[in-house]
């Protein structure tokens, strides 16, 4: 793992959705960053996945952050509302990356059923240690 200076400052935007799978995604990716000796770690709580974008370009503006973990769960239900959710979520991600310079791990699941997700959010594999690794990455990256 890339080494960091101190007081590398990180957030992580997590959706309020599916509480129990974005709320183990958040500690996974916290053991990461604790781990790698980032202990400047802000969370700020979105009521969904929708919202995710918004609060990342916010803490991003007004906090200088180094970069951002963001972190929801949407399960694709028999109309094409998640995927459009999931499409938006994406591409506001990704714009507030390109925008800010500030890199953004999108650590936002879009799976087809709650069991899926689960496996990816509480299983062996943890979805926010996975994408706090390559926000570490990425900000190391960056300052290169």
């Amino acid at each position: 793992m890339p080494a960091l200076p101190p007081h590398t400052k990180i957030a992580i935007v997590r959706s309020s959705w599916h509480e129990e799978l974005t709320r183990s995604m958040e500690e996974g990716a916290k053991r990461i960053l604790s781990e790698a000796g980032v202990h400047d770690v802000m969370t700020l709580i979105v009521p969904g996945a929708f919202e995710i974008p918004l609060a990342c370009q916010k803490v991003i503006r007004e906090n200088r952050m180094a970069g951002v973990v963001a972190l929801g769960v949407i399960i694709q239900g028999q109309t094409h509302h998640a995927g459009e959710i999931a499409r938006a979520c994406t591409d506001g991600i990704m714009h507030v990356m390109l925008e800010t310079g500030i890199p953004i791990a999108h650590g936002v699941l879009f799976t087809d059923s709650l069991a899926h997700a689960e496996a990816r959010a509480l299983g062996i594999s943890n979805k926010g240690s996975d994408v706090a690794t390559t926000l570490l990455r990425m900000v190391a990256f960056k300052r290169a």
